[in-house]
């Protein structure tokens, strides 16, 4: 069975890679599952596409998770700074 290739982006980090994942199996690393999750954004189509999110989405260190900043740059939900990190691609 061939499985599709995904791309993800680790917001605290950075990092765009792939992993590969289909019909309930993945390859994709536990441990930074376990250490980043709610900084991941997983299921992006391609690079690209996992490029562009990056650039759109940040983090709220005050929520701890991947957020979209408003138009002043500031978490929706809590109103904390938007932090970026820039983007590394392996």
């Amino acid at each position: 069975m061939i499985m599709p290739k995904y791309w993800c982006h680790n917001a605290k980090t950075g990092e765009i890679f792939p992993y590969m994942s289909a019909e309930g199996i993945t390859d994709f690393p536990r441990g930074t599952f376990l250490a980043y999750g709610d900084y991941l954004t997983t299921g992006l189509k391609n690079r690209k596409a996992a490029k562009e999110w990056a650039e759109e989405w940040g983090i709220c260190e005050k929520c701890k998770s991947v957020k979209k900043p408003n138009e002043n740059g500031n978490c929706s939900f809590c109103g904390q700074a938007i932090k970026f990190v820039p983007i590394k691609e392996d």
